[in-house]
């Protein structure tokens, strides 16, 4: 028997939801017409408000009362094993989720949930295309109830299992059904320094991006909205300026540029990762992070496919890794929950890998290269076609001084020659290791009983010189080995699927 059912009759969702409801029509609402926004704001005598503009108003007004309504027809209980969700105005809709499915059971609070003591609720079951089960806003007591129940529910269906499976032996000693939810440990929590360190080492140039791109997409509707032409009055500040001339503007622009960059990607990361805890469970890891919006993310060490850790050159210089833990979950899940830690320490990187692979430090590794002629392939991809691609696109602006981007080339070659010599991929009886790259590098640990399918491809190059790259393909995502030899990569193929057909061991 399980504790007693939290939710035995059908419930609603705290009335605070109502607030988040309203609170994502409105965000639609100004994502559609911010240029609309824009104009009120800062060109009022234009005239926007067009049928067009008061139709979408109306049509979001009567999204925002179905909305409403919507709350007061939404139900959730638990009822013969099962989480059932009963939803719908128009449209009548019964979700049935069994708890033996459920992986984990998120929460998620940002301002407004904290000031009333409310939580966000997602739910992963195994197999799901989505978060399948989400509520908006449940009280916290109700929300721990809801996790606490179900994992009594897993652990009491773990152990009527075993019992069928294994018959208990005249004065044997089971667990009882009834243990309550193990203690916690605390593995690492970011410090102020912690957090500066990460925040110092993320990509910048990133960040940079994304801002350069969102101005371009934007910059015509802008400019229609305000009544300003941001391309004449550049032509006007730049006058006459000729190739080189230009190419110092930009190169006097570039530091400005980098520096939004770095404060954006510093608040963003403080923001984001805010006194996170990082804590072993006894089904895996979670992680409590945020300022504003405090997010709980939980792990189910059976459903970890493979760990990926990966450091900057920053990073390095602080002793610290970045690790990420993919899940076989959905495609929600594991872009927007899947857990992670922004930088850690080797003891908690060591936590991390002996509870996914345990034997990993007892077994032999053989050790084992890429073929050098990926140097030719990395050059190609790192040199000459940025160069030729930059040589192209500045030839109006630079014209014969185009030829400065081939100082590249020198670099791109040493890069390509370091990648070689980076590359390296161990293999034992249970599992694979890989390590690569440069400027940034990236290691993977992978159980072989975790690879769903292996495949070896060739293209017309690698066939002639007897080459191939070995891939091998898990629930949450893929490893792959290049330039090896074909003979050495059909043997590893048939290794692991003779490790896939013995192992007796669920990859979930």
């Amino acid at each position: 028997m399980t504790g007693q059912n939290p939710f035995p009759q059908p419930t609603r969702q705290s009335s605070v939801a109502i607030i988040f409801i309203l609170g994502n029509v409105f965000r639609l609402l100004i994502r559609q017409l911010w240029i609309v926004i824009l104009v009120v704001l800062f060109n009022p005598k234009k005239q926007v408000f067009n049928s067009f503009t008061l139709f979408f108003i109306g049509l979001a007004g009567f999204g925002a009362i179905t909305s409403i309504i919507n709350y007061f027809n939404y139900f959730f209980y638990i009822r013969d094993g099962e989480l059932v969700m009963e939803k719908g105005v128009f449209r009548k809709i019964k979700v049935n989720v069994p708890l033996d499915r459920i992986q984990t059971v998120n929460f998620k609070q940002n301002v407004l949930h904290q000031a009333f003591n409310v939580v966000a609720v997602d739910i992963d079951t195994a197999g799901s295309t989505g978060n399948e089960f989400s509520l908006q806003a449940i009280t916290k007591d109700k929300a721990e109830a809801l996790r606490q129940f179900v994992d009594q529910f897993r652990i009491t269906e773990k152990a009527l299992d075993t019992q069928t499976e294994e018959p208990a032996e005249p004065g044997a000693i089971h667990p009882s059904p009834l243990t309550p939810h193990p203690s916690q440990t605390l593995l690492f929590q970011l410090s102020p320094l912690d957090l500066l360190k990460i925040g110092v080492s993320q990509n910048h140039l990133r960040t940079a991006g994304i801002i350069m791109a969102f101005f371009l997409g934007f910059a015509d509707d802008v400019e229609e909205a305000l009544d300003l032409n941001f391309s004449k009055k550049m032509e006007a500040w730049l006058g006459t300026a000729e190739g080189m001339d230009i190419l110092y503007y930009l190169l006097l622009g570039l530091p400005f540029l980098l520096i939004v960059s770095f404060l954006i990607t510093l608040v963003r990361t403080a923001l984001q990762h805010f006194d996170l805890k990082f804590w072993r469970t006894e089904r895996g890891f979670k992680i409590v992070s945020g300022l504003f919006t405090r997010q709980e993310v939980s792990a189910n060490l059976r459903k970890i496919q493979l760990v990926r850790w990966s450091s900057s050159p920053l990073m390095r210089l602080f002793n610290m890794v970045a690790v990420r833990m993919p899940q076989a979950a959905s495609v929600q899940v594991s872009r927007k929950l899947a857990v992670s830690l922004p930088g850690c320490y080797e003891p908690q990187l060591d936590a991390v890998r002996e509870a996914y692979f345990p034997e990993e430090k007892t077994l032999e590794h053989e050790e084992h290269g890429v073929d050098k002629r990926i140097i030719r392939r990395q050059f190609f991809l790192t040199g000459i076609l940025p160069v030729a691609l930059l040589m192209l696109v500045t030839r109006s602006l630079l014209g014969s001084s185009i030829w400065i981007w081939t100082l590249w080339l020198p670099a791109a070659f040493w890069l390509s020659v370091k990648f070689y010599q980076n590359w390296h991929w161990f293999v034992s009886e249970e599992g694979i290791r890989a390590t690569w790259g440069v400027v940034n590098r990236t290691s993977v640990l992978l159980q072989w009983y975790k690879v769903q399918a292996v495949t070896i491809r060739q293209s017309i190059f690698l066939r002639r010189v007897g080459l191939a790259h070995i891939v091998l393909y898990t629930a949450a995502g893929a490893v792959s080995v290049p330039y090896i030899p074909m003979v050495k990569a059909q043997a590893v193929r048939d290794f692991v699927l003779y490790k896939i057909e013995t192992d007796e061991r669920a990859w979930m």
